[in-house]
């Protein structure tokens, strides 16, 4: 279950769209078909992690895509696949014993520390990004705290 808001539209279409056309001119005259909210699924450091809840046999798990999935849910079928199968072929056995089925490699700081934290860091990645664009110079500790969310995976200049 997850809550309605997720399928609510976006309250950023309207500054997502005009970055969007900035970027993309030859895409000024394309409607926007849809949009979403959802929660954020990051990890750590990054990276999804993948296991059995709980060391149960029958129950598997894959998370922290980090707003990376296409790639990493090709991979993360593999590692599942290997993981619920009872008996995993030599090729398959790669899946099944690579880093990433290891369970979360850390965690993020209780709430409300969760929250105030990432509100911190996504305002200063928002405001390092509008001066980048606007060809001004970049606050100091804007630059630090958007280097926060480099393990978030969050890409940076």
């Amino acid at each position: 279950r997850h809550l309605a808001e997720f399928d609510a539209p976006s309250r950023y279409l309207a500054p997502l769209t005009r970055t969007l056309r900035r970027f993309f001119p030859a895409l000024a005259e394309v409607p926007i078909a849809a949009s979403w909210c959802g929660a954020s699924d990051r990890s750590v450091d990054g990276l999804p992690f993948f296991g059995h809840w709980r060391g149960q046999p029958n129950v598997v798990y894959g998370l922290g895509y980090s707003g990376n999935g296409v790639a990493q849910s090709w991979i993360g079928g593999q590692i599942l696949a290997a993981l619920v199968c009872d008996e995993v072929r030599e090729e398959e056995k790669q899946w099944r014993d690579c880093a990433l089925v290891s369970g979360p490699r850390g965690y993020f700081p209780p709430e409300p520390f969760r929250w105030l934290g990432a509100m911190v860091v996504r305002n200063a990645i928002r405001r390092k990004e509008r001066a980048e664009d606007e060809n001004r110079p970049v606050a100091w500790y804007d630059k630090q705290l958007a280097k926060l969310a480099d393990a978030a995976g969050k890409a940076d200049k």
